[in-house]
């Protein structure tokens, strides 16, 4: 059983959510989600992959790196996104809404595949001004594959125990049933001036290298 959303622009609706935590393996949409939520709701978006990964892809310590978290947490208003496992209790304590995107890992892996090795050819920076490598790529190509079922495996007893405390949780197959799931349409002045809804990109940023 799950409660109303805390917040209060969304006249006819259930009330807007104020902490959103999205969820989900590599490929999935996280990024696509947070940046279309953030821009219908006006919430600050954080990507814990920027925060995690410093130049040279190296890891931040653990202990700067909750840190950080932690007070992106502590917020009134936010969209997060990220699978990091060790944040669970941060996050959890403050989500009041919580989505995973479940998709299938055929969809994950041409996800990531597409979008790696654009950032290949492009010499594309990202965060940190860090840049894929072959051997990044392949490491993140293999661990999309080894990292699919044990996000799930996580996923399904968090969101149930989420649920039990009156936390809205969904769990969605895409970045666009997430979305009509929980705002409902896009404006009906947005539709008419650029048409329905385009399917689901790829996330224009890498995801997580660990759940």
């Amino acid at each position: 059983m799950t409660c109303d959303l805390s917040g209060t622009d969304m006249p006819g609706r259930a009330q807007a959510p104020r902490r959103i935590w999205l969820l989900g393996p590599p490929g999935a949409g996280k990024t696509t989600l947070g940046r279309r939520l953030a821009d219908r709701l006006g919430h600050p978006h954080h990507e814990l992959d920027a925060h995690f990964w410093h130049q040279g892809w190296t890891r931040v310590d653990s202990d700067a790196f909750h840190a950080v978290v932690s007070g992106l947490a502590a917020g009134e208003r936010w969209i997060i996104d990220g699978q990091y496992q060790d944040t669970h209790p941060l996050l959890a304590a403050r989500a009041d809404t919580v989505i995973w995107l479940d998709v299938p890992l055929g969809v994950a892996l041409w996800r990531v595949t597409r979008r790696t090795l654009r950032r290949l050819l492009t010499r594309t920076a990202l965060w940190n001004d860090n840049r894929e490598t072959l051997g990044s790529a392949l490491g993140l190509l293999a661990w999309t594959v080894r990292s699919h079922r044990a996000v799930a495996a996580v996923n399904r007893p968090l969101l149930t125990r989420l649920a039990a405390r009156d936390v809205r949780t969904l769990r969605a197959a895409s970045v666009n049933a997430a979305l009509t799931e929980l705002l409902g349409a896009p404006p009906p002045d947005r539709l008419t001036a650029q048409g329905p809804p385009a399917p689901d990109a790829a996330d224009p940023l890498p995801p997580g290298r660990r759940p």
